[in-house]
């Protein structure tokens, strides 16, 4: 399950399409009168906000309330009754209720947390109402709350959408269900291999074949073209529901991008004629014969090079920082390696676990992220600008090395003693 959330001003206009015009399903109310049809709940979320008008006069509150969408896998929400929604949406609002600290929010030196005061969205005004996505059918749950609870208090709102991510994962923990990031993972790495495996089957490079022999392996493939639709292909997407996976996340490098798959295509058919021109037919002379045969010998090599680094397991993962995705990928023995050369300063805050991703998005040479996550943790400086991979290093000896430099900007800083 992912979750998302945010402090609104439009509160009629939300309640309007999270109801659907009254069309939606309501999984549930809460201090509402029974029977009320949308805008008649908006009221009285309304009137009881004007009880407290004079307690918020000196700062009256233009975000009104807040609007959360729960979205459970099809796996996960399969056969699910109203009491199975129910049983989720209070498992959620305890949840988030009992958060009191954000992890990694912004650059904040020595800082591994952020207090926030703990929401009461328990005991506040809020309805819920059940929507399925028009194209997929997929089911998600929005979620109007009041701002003012029921004591009169505000609800505090800092850095709610990432107590709704964290909420969320605790929800997934207790079930065992995956987390959502592990399961973009899977599809990027599933999605990889298909894509490989179609243009490895094309004679030559073309964007419809491609689109299609995708789409008869039950993909929803999307070509961005520009406002003609006839012209150069620019970029490309995939759909699954109400997720979408770009062409710049898929692949080793950026190799499946819409600016570098053609090179992707020849190196993977080095004896193929240029793209998109089919082969001649005309016979070769013995000289051209024999110059063709070393081509083909080095271009078979670069083949066969290509074939093999798909061939070994690749280890995937998404990093997250100061809210911008970065995209890890490496080889599985790579990884092995670095997660074996982390050591954990003593005394410090930082875990096993982030110092490994502070290695791996230098591994990428993410450095900016890089530093930014290892202060987090209570470390600081940066790699410097000497930094980066020696010619004649392989994967694994690099990601060694990452993982020594990781530990080291991860230390915590010694502080000099005022006298």
């Amino acid at each position: 399950m992912i979750a998302k959330a945010t402090a609104i001003q439009h509160g009629q206009a939300m309640t309007n399409y999270a109801t659907k015009n009254n069309r939606a399903d309501i999984v549930k109310t809460n201090h509402l009168s029974d029977g009320l049809p949308p805008m008649g709940m908006w009221d009285e979320m309304v009137l009881h906000q004007s009880l407290f008008k004079q307690k918020y006069a000196k700062k009256p509150i233009e975000l009104t309330s807040i609007r959360f969408e729960l979205s459970p896998s099809e796996e996960e929400a399969r056969n699910w009754t109203m009491e199975d929604w129910q049983k989720c949406l209070d498992e959620f609002i305890h949840e988030i209720d009992h958060i009191s600290k954000v992890n990694h929010i912004g650059k904040r030196k020595g800082k591994a947390a952020t207090s926030v005061k703990p929401t009461n969205i328990a005991s506040s005004q809020y309805f819920a109402a059940l929507h399925r996505d028009s194209k997929s059918g997929i089911p998600h749950l929005h979620l109007v709350v009041n701002r003012i609870d029921m004591n009169g208090n505000l609800n505090d709102v800092k850095f709610i959408g990432e107590r709704a991510v964290m909420a969320a994962k605790a929800v997934n923990q207790h079930h065992g269900w995956k987390d959502a990031m592990d399961i973009r993972e899977e599809r990027i790495e599933k999605i990889t291999n298909v894509c490989m495996d179609v243009l490895r089957s094309m004679p030559v490079f073309d964007w419809n074949v491609y689109a299609n022999r995708l789409r008869d392996k039950g993909y929803d493939i999307e070509l961005v073209r520009d406002k003609t639709g006839q012209a150069k292909v620019h970029g490309y997407r995939f759909t699954f529901g109400r997720t979408t996976i770009k062409a710049s996340e898929l692949g080793v490098g950026r190799n499946l991008t819409a600016s570098k798959i053609e090179n992707t295509f020849r190196k993977l058919h080095p004896q193929t004629s240029p793209v998109g021109q089919r082969p001649s037919a005309s016979p070769l002379r013995p000289s051209s014969l024999d110059s063709r045969n070393t081509a083909m010998s080095s271009g078979q090599s670069r083949s066969n090079d290509v074939a093999q680094s798909a061939i070994p397991a690749r280890f995937r993962k998404i990093i997250e920082v100061d809210g911008e995705r970065f995209n890890i990928v490496m080889q599985r023995t790579a990884y092995d390696a670095m997660k074996s050369g982390i050591e954990v300063p003593e005394n410090g805050s930082a875990s096993h676990n982030n110092i490994l991703n502070v290695a791996m998005l230098l591994f990428m040479n993410y450095l900016d992220a890089a530093t930014s996550m290892s202060e987090s943790c209570g470390g600081g400086g940066s790699p410097g600008s000497g930094w980066g991979r020696d010619k004649d290093e392989d994967d694994r000896d690099w990601a060694r090395r990452c993982a020594r430099q990781a530990s080291s900007l991860c230390k915590p800083i010694k502080r000099g003693m005022k006298r």
